[in-house]
């Protein structure tokens, strides 16, 4: 039975959905502390925070009017009312194909934590591993965007840990166990603008990183000459900053006019094979209304896009009600738009939470008997779906108009917890490969497109021996796969903060004592990034001698005023 008639045949709500054989829920994680299961249907309790004082306060999440909102009262601050999700059905579609926790990681700088997330670092009660993790080089900036969560360049001094404290913090990345977080993304501020910003990318290639991305407004990789050395540096993609395809947005967004850069950058990465993901900040009434040209424009540039972040905006600081209710923008608004501003895909069949790709993580970890990385981060975090072009007829076809992916990836799960590594003769390869080949409809799928190509079109966007190439049987030439990976992640602010979802966050800061934060703690409540920020920042003589050792830059030049000096 498909996900619609067990959706209408259960009411709607995800409880009735779920298959309690097909969840993985450890009772404890590493350190030996009890996991809560993640709670279900509607209406439900979560702990959550006080926007103003920040405390911790009962939070209850509800369906009104198909959507569904989040409302809390603090004693001191009054009440708070926002909208959790955009639309009631896409919520407990989501929950419906939740597959279960992971058991956080073995030894966690923060061990004897009761209180999340009062003691966050990671501690002992998180139950993900590190997915990407992200890595600020520096918080200075050459441009000043009202919409940036780091405040950069507004912040009046500068973080900018050494190099050597840069080495240190790869380093605790890299010697996470169970699983090896040997991924980074570098980010800021702008990373680029560091004068050692190239010897630290050979530093991490050297530690054998194996994919090394870069969060950028691409305006210095907009010149080819740096892009290039980017590249031979070690540099595998560009987290491109990319608010949409006109100009109108950018003076919204960043305040200045950027395409240009944009483009230039997009076709140096094309010349030289780096791969781009656009990173989209939304903001309703902003922007919300390029949500289709963007995804075109992915498209028709997929020999080097790669992908789509879209990244509802968040609220840190104080705003009122009315404010928050203008602008606020859910995933389940992104699902829809791209569904209304595009027709390619139907968001009750093809909009999925990204944690679902734990299915196959948990498959190759009962092959191989060893853990690998598995996403078990919320199902409300971050979602989204893939995009394949049929080059043969120019049409888009999203994956599951052409696989029955919600049975695909519970044939996944089931297979998963049958497998065992001293037993895998017995269900040999060609068997997994016939109970799920029977999910795939080659006459619905692009042109060439086999079931077998299907599975390698999978891999590659994390790993570089596995890049989206493939050598075309009919002409013996490199040929890259047709698709685009959209995904949404909603980071959380303090009027929509869920306990739940951050303690199962996989994208995590690392700062220089060798702590690791859940994004939406460091960024968005209870905003542990000021906190990091202020106790390595540099002192107005450091500040003072990296101005003139650098030849006085302009973005170092605009903070040392702020500060005053």
């Amino acid at each position: 039975m498909g996900l619609m008639q067990r959706l209408l045949k259960s009411n709607g709500t995800a409880g009735d959905l779920q298959d309690q054989d097909l969840i993985y829920q450890p009772e404890t994680t590493y350190s030996g502390t009890e996991i809560p299961p993640v709670k279900f249907d509607l209406p439900k309790e979560i702990n959550s925070i006080c926007p103003e004082c920040m405390e911790i306060i009962k939070a209850t999440l509800y369906p009104e009017g198909g959507k569904v909102w989040i409302k809390k009262t603090c004693k001191e601050h009054g009440d708070f009312k926002d909208i959790f999700y955009g639309d009631v059905n896409l919520y407990y579609r989501s929950e419906s194909l939740w597959f279960g926790d992971g058991r956080g990681i073995e030894d966690p700088p923060i061990k004897n934590a009761t209180v999340c997330p009062k003691q966050c670092g990671l501690c002992n009660m998180h139950t993900s591993h590190s997915g990407l993790p992200i890595m600020d080089l520096t918080n200075r900036c050459n441009l000043t965007c009202p919409v940036c969560f780091a405040n950069a360049n507004a912040a009046g001094y500068l973080y900018e840990p050494s190099f050597d404290e840069v080495v240190k913090m790869l380093e605790t990345i890299a010697n996470q166990r169970p699983v090896q977080a040997n991924m980074v993304q570098f980010s800021g501020g702008e990373p680029t603008v560091r004068p050692d910003f190239l010897d630290i990318v050979r530093k991490a290639r050297e530690m054998d990183f194996y994919y090394i991305q870069v969060n950028t407004n691409g305006i210095k990789m907009a010149d080819f000459e740096f892009a290039q050395a980017c590249k031979e540096a070690g540099v595998d993609n560009l987290y491109l900053q990319f608010d949409g395809v006109s100009d109108d947005i950018y003076k919204k967004t960043r305040s200045t006019p950027l395409f240009e850069y944009k483009m230039k950058t997009i076709e140096n990465c094309r010349k030289l094979k780096m791969d781009v993901i656009l990173v989209v900040t939304l903001v309703k009434t902003y922007n919300d209304h390029q949500v289709g040209d963007i995804v075109n424009f992915a498209i028709q540039n997929n020999d080097v896009v790669s992908g789509i972040a879209f990244q509802p905006v968040s609220f840190v600081g104080r705003f009122s009600q009315s404010h928050r209710l203008e602008r606020r923008y859910t995933l389940a608004d992104l699902a829809l738009d791209i569904e209304r501003q595009t027709g390619y895909i139907k968001a009750m069949r093809d909009w999925f939470p990204i944690s679902v790709t734990q299915a196959f993580s948990r498959l190759a970890t009962s092959l191989s008997g060893k853990p690998r990385y598995t996403p078990t981060l919320h199902p409300h975090c971050s979602q989204g779906t893939y995009l394949y072009l049929d080059r043969a007829d120019g049409s888009v076809k999203p994956i599951s108009s052409f696989i029955d992916m919600d049975d695909f990836l519970r044939e996944l799960i089931s297979l998963s917890k049958e497998i065992k590594p001293s037993r895998f003769g017995l269900l040999s390869k060609v068997k997994i490969l016939y109970r799920l080949k029977k999910y795939y409809h080659a006459d619905r799928a692009p042109k060439g497109l086999t079931f077998e190509r299907f599975l390698q079109s999978l891999e590659g966007y994390q790993d570089r021996s596995l890049r989206r190439i493939y050598i075309d049987e009919e002409s013996g030439k490199d040929r890259h796969y047709d698709h685009v990976f959209i995904a949404g992640m909603h980071f959380m602010d303090a009027y929509n903060f869920s306990e739940e979802r951050v303690r199962r966050c996989v994208v995590h800061y690392t700062d220089p004592s060798g702590k690791l934060y859940p994004f939406c703690a460091y960024n968005g409540a209870p905003v542990y990034r000021k906190r990091v920020e202020n106790r390595y920042k540099l002192s107005p003589e450091e500040l003072k001698e990296k101005i003139v050792s650098e030849g006085r830059p302009k973005e170092l030049e605009m903070i040392a005023k702020k500060m005053g000096i």
